[in-house]
């Protein structure tokens, strides 16, 4: 992409002025439900609750979100670990995440994953937990009662790729380990998936946060890696779906129905709401991040109406106006 750099001054400039106040949904308040089901053997059930834990840990640790907003069921009845609520059970699963829904504000966010051994087909598709299984029927009913707030299913157990056309809906971001009910081996999307968060390299546009898109595409890098590097044949290819997309697709652009909710969902607003409460500079320079990245997703939804090079004249300004501005949250953050 060739850079322009005529006019950036303008374009920047215009595109912050106003955004002093603060946007709420850089804030959302974002609560968590971790399920690990049944490893059938020590080797995945060590591995299931290790990658819960390691979410659970970096969400409160990284990302600011509060304890008390992190729920952890696992296939054990007894657990010592920071943020374990009870057995991975139907009951104790329907009951967290129905309770969440009816404290949740119209604008929070609801982010649900499951992690384990996945199995069925299309409304059948299912995680294996200790009694009866959650299907993707019964997913269905448990997101349901969240009609206006921002919803991620994230599915990493296998055989997974069925639930998308099932669950997908407006204000969603479903995520599954496989593309389809047939890709049943062992699925090794969910450790990176979680690496996203527990470590530095999901974030590639250096902004200090990790959306759900950057999330996804580091994991399908990172698996796609893994067979490589083994000389094994790739037996999972990850979705994503959002907006109500019925399909998903293993390589999303971050444009409308194709990512772009995924791109713009993150999990720090607690972080970045008490950061910014406490300096009104911050504040500021966040609203201005917020405004760059709303004139950004404008002109992406033209794309289709505009030259290549109209395209590339009214994208560059904002895409290095954005960079410089996410640099320049990072020194005040004391993070260059």
């Amino acid at each position: 992409m060739r850079v322009r750099m005529r006019g950036i001054a303008l374009l920047a400039g215009t595109a912050l002025c106003g955004a002093a106040a603060f946007p709420a949904p850089l804030a959302a308040q974002t609560r968590v439900v971790i399920v690990s089901g049944l490893g059938g053997e020590p080797k995945y059930s060590t591995e299931f609750g290790t990658e819960a834990i390691g979410l659970a840990t970096a969400l409160h640790d990284r990302f600011g979100v509060p304890d008390s907003n992190i729920v952890w069921f696992s296939e054990d009845s007894a657990s010592h670990a920071p943020h374990f609520k009870g057995q991975s059970t139907r009951v104790n699963v329907e009951r967290a995440v129905l309770a969440v829904a009816a404290k949740a504000e119209p604008s929070s966010q609801f982010v649900l994953v499951l992690i384990g051994h996945g199995s069925g087909e299309g409304a059948d598709t299912r995680i294996s937990i200790p009694g009866p299984d959650i299907d993707a029927t019964d997913l269905s009913r448990l997101l349901a009662a969240f009609p206006t707030q921002h919803v991620a299913l994230i599915d990493l157990t296998s055989a997974s790729g069925d639930v998308i056309p099932v669950l997908a809906g407006a204000n969603r971001v479903i995520i599954t380990a496989t593309k389809t009910a047939f890709e049943r081996n062992e699925s090794h999307f969910g450790q990176y998936f979680v690496e996203a968060f527990t470590k530095d390299g999901a974030d590639v546009d250096k902004d200090g946060r990790v959306s759900l898109l950057e999330a996804f595409r580091y994991a399908v890098l990172e698996t796609k890696r893994y067979y490589d590097n083994a000389s094994l044949l790739q037996s999972e290819h990850a979705q994503l779906a959002d907006e109500g997309a019925k399909e998903g697709t293993g390589a999303p652009t971050g444009r409308t129905g194709d990512g772009a909710l995924a791109r713009r969902f993150f999990l720090d607003g607690a972080k970045v709401a008490a950061l910014a409460a406490n300096d009104p500079r911050l504040a500021a320079l966040y609203g201005e991040q917020y405004t760059l990245q709303e004139q950004i997703d404008q002109v992406r939804a033209k794309q289709g109406q505009m030259t290549a090079d109209a395209y590339d004249t009214a994208l560059e300004p904002l895409l290095i106006a954005l960079a410089r501005k996410s640099l320049e949250i990072r020194t005040v953050e004391g993070h260059p």
